[in-house]
């Protein structure tokens, strides 16, 4: 699968609200940075030989998929505080010692990271100084997005599992069984993004 293409996704991906059509090589900006007119844009989308980023051939829908899929990962996969840790040769593993949230705690947004290189600076310092070792914070707190109201969470019938719904990438779900280690997280959304989100929340 070919690398996401950064600079482009935020221009043009991000603004697809057509599904995906299935051909992996359907041109959607042609080498000339022109979009075909029925990929649902009008003439007011251009784009420059800069973010096409030497793709001479254009930008086809695999590039989209890498896209989602690599925007997906980074936004939404995430994990129970103290599922990971950090050893001395800043390797990040699974914690052999964690036994799952309990109570209360499954439930709240603040003992959930992201599972995803840090981005905030805060977590970046602490990893620098060598803190991040064995510290269950050493991860960007999803209760910390700069997106509020993006996440949505609640148990099942049995009050055993928590699930956490993602709203900006409808059909993210992530899971955690309550006193025990068991976690994870999938996505079986269409692929578009819902940019209406900060306007709904």
């Amino acid at each position: 699968m070919p690398q996401p293409l950064k600079h482009l996704g935020k221009n043009l991906f991000e603004r697809i609200q057509t599904f995906f059509t299935g051909e992996f090589d359907r041109v959607l900006v042609d080498a000339n940075g022109k979009v075909p007119a029925d990929y649902g844009f009008g003439a007011d989308v251009t784009v420059t030989a800069e973010e096409l980023e030497g793709k001479k051939g254009g930008v086809t829908e695999l590039d989209r998929l890498a896209y989602v899929i690599a925007t997906v990962e980074k936004e939404c996969q995430i994990v129970p505080v103290g599922a990971l840790k950090m050893n001395p040769l800043r390797e990040v593993r699974r914690n052999e010692g964690f036994k799952g949230l309990r109570g209360p705690a499954a439930t709240s947004l603040d003992n959930y990271v992201h599972f995803r290189s840090v981005l905030s600076k805060e977590k970046r310092d602490l990893i620098d100084r060598d803190e991040g070792i064995f510290n269950p914070q050493f991860l960007d707190l999803v209760s910390s997005d700069p997106l509020k109201g993006a996440w949505s969470v609640q148990k099942d019938t049995t009050e055993s599992t928590v699930l956490i719904r993602n709203k900006l990438w409808p059909g993210y779900y992530s899971y955690h069984r309550t006193n025990s280690s068991i976690y994870g997280g999938l996505y079986i959304g269409s692929g578009i993004r819902n940019n209406d989100l900060p306007f709904m929340v």
